[in-house]
């Protein structure tokens, strides 16, 4: 007998659990962690917390965190019942870096995802191959790319040798999987019928037929029909983006891995979903291994090579692979990856840079400044694992707007428009203010006026202010927020140069006002 800690209807509660009994408790010896009986509510509320993860601030997970327990309990009885059926899926269209279709679970059914994923990892994560890079643990793009310029290395004998390599991918791969061979390969490697129950339901359910789309629906219209699950045949197609998706996806293709390296005998294969690239020093060899790849794929898997690829190349014209143009001793990211940051600054720049012959205005709209740094911050971890110091630098020196919002050390984009918050008077706000923006002038609103807090003379000349009488703020100067275009104007014609604008928000911070910048004007240098 030995105890643990359950977590319960009533918090922490302690329980024993005899080891005799054989009650499907399952104890991983690669991860050390100990799974609870698969259904229990144990089980669910584990992965219910790691569902939860990165999700926590969404709709469906706010509804689900309402009488989360209870519900994990309905839905634990579901599963052990075999009663369960997944619930209403939403789809959306997403639009970069290409047009697809994307049906996604509800939370609710999250949580069963991480549940069958968790247990059929540990039947099929010593069976797959090494090189394969997708929806896997300490595996990645990344990874992936790191190993073909590793192969290319060993291959070539560091440029000694020529090399060739064979670069194919699945046609519509995700939209034209067979259900029926997907679940007969699970049925030869999971022997536990709970476990199929659940594989077979999720597999088999059709997200289509109880589904809402969000966003514009012109965009599911134009979307091409092989791209989309509306418009499978029978039996056909998972839908993009759900845990189960991409783990079935290795699965599916791990009879292509295994066949590649043990019939074939491919040494150096590299697969990622369903991009996988062979390399060889005899392009003949390649030419022969494509056909017979062609031939397992359609007779083995009902699936279609893509005929855009399968060409036999050397590689010393680059591998275009994942993203990045792999060369000899050095990696290239894709000139497609690059217009598309581009094109993303050209928006931002427009929605945060309002400009004339005479001024430049930086606006701090800050839900776009977030949704701008989650993009520099996706793209910026692409580039830094290529070869990429000058591009990256030409680019910051092209969008040079980018330095008004954000700081950038090494690897790191640190958010310059995050300030702190509180303060104990309207005083120490304001100087918090001034030295931030320690080359501007600080137009600071308390109520309906810009207050000023320090003495500043070419203020009080140029605008004509009087200086006010002492007072418990403290404040020296201050106008209607009415003459601010008027009064801005007087003073970066008189050589003023940069004026941020400080405003009230609705919350307090304590007792004193919550301020932020909303926007900071300066005037072009002529010549």
């Amino acid at each position: 007998m030995f105890s643990v800690l359950s977590i319960g209807q009533y918090g922490l509660v302690g329980i024993e659990i005899c080891e005799s009994i054989d009650n499907n408790y399952v104890w991983p010896v690669r991860s050390g962690e100990w799974l609870p009986p698969l259904f229990s509510f144990e089980d669910l509320y584990r992965c219910y917390l790691k569902c939860r993860r990165n999700k926590r601030k969404t709709m469906n997970a706010l509804r689900f965190e309402v009488n989360a327990e209870e519900k994990l309990f309905d839905l634990s009885e579901e599963l052990t019942g075999k009663t369960y059926c997944p619930s209403r899926t939403v789809c959306f269209i997403l639009e970069r870096p290409k047009m697809r279709e994307i049906i996604a679970a509800d939370f609710r059914d999250r949580i069963v995802h991480h549940v069958l994923v968790e247990r059929l990892e540990l039947i099929y994560e010593p069976m797959f191959i090494y090189d394969s890079y997708a929806c896997r643990k300490d595996k990645g793009v990344h990874k992936a790319v790191a190993k073909v310029r590793s192969f290319i290395s060993k291959g070539s004998d560091n440029a000694r040798r020529k090399l060739y390599y064979l670069h194919m991918d699945i046609k519509n791969f995700f939209m034209t999987i067979d259900k029926n061979i997907l679940y007969s390969m699970l049925q030869k490697k999971v022997k536990d019928n709970d476990l199929l129950y659940l594989a077979y339901t999720i597999i088999h359910h059709k997200p289509t037929s109880n589904c809402v789309i969000k966003g514009d629906v012109n965009l599911l219209r134009h979307l091409p029909h092989h791209k989309s699950l509306f418009h499978a045949p029978e039996n056909r197609g998972l839908p993009v983006g759900n845990l189960t998706s991409q783990f079935f996806a290795n699965v599916y293709l791990n009879e292509l891995d295994q066949f590649a390296k043990h019939t074939l005998k491919c040494r150096y294969y590299v697969r990622y979903c369903d991009d996988f690239l062979i390399l060889h020093t005899s392009r003949q060899w390649l030419e022969e291994i494509r056909d017979k790849v062609r031939a397992f794929v359609e007779t083995r898997l009902s699936l279609v090579v893509n005929e855009r690829y399968g060409v036999v190349h050397p590689v010393t014209n680059g591998i275009d692979f994942l993203g990045y143009i792999i060369r000899q001793g050095y990696t290239l990211v894709r000139r497609r990856v690059v217009n598309n940051l581009m094109a993303r600054l050209d928006e931002y720049e427009r929605r945060l840079v309002i400009e004339d012959e005479a001024m430049r205005q930086f606006i701090y709209a800050y839900d776009v400044l977030e949704a701008l740094r989650c993009v520099l911050a996706s793209y910026f971890g692409h580039l830094k694992w290529a070869d990429t110091y000058d591009l990256r630098n030409a680019i910051l020196e092209r969008y040079s707007f980018l330095y008004e919002f954000f700081s950038f050390e090494y690897d790191c984009i640190l958010p310059a428009y995050r300030f702190a918050s509180q303060f104990k008077t309207s005083k120490m706000q304001y100087q918090y203010y001034a030295g931030v923006f320690r080359h501007s002038m600080v137009f600071f609103q308390v109520g309906y006026f810009y207050e000023f807090y320090e003495e500043l003379p070419e203020v009080r000349n140029v605008l004509c202010l009087k200086r006010m009488k002492d007072n418990q703020r403290g404040t020296k100067y201050g106008f209607p927020m009415s003459y601010e275009s008027v009064y801005l104007q007087k003073l970066m014609k008189n050589g003023v140069m940069s004026i941020v604008i400080v405003k009230e928000t609705e919350g307090y911070i304590g007792r004193i006002k919550n301020r932020l910048p909303v926007r900071r004007i300066e005037t072009k240098c002529l010549n």
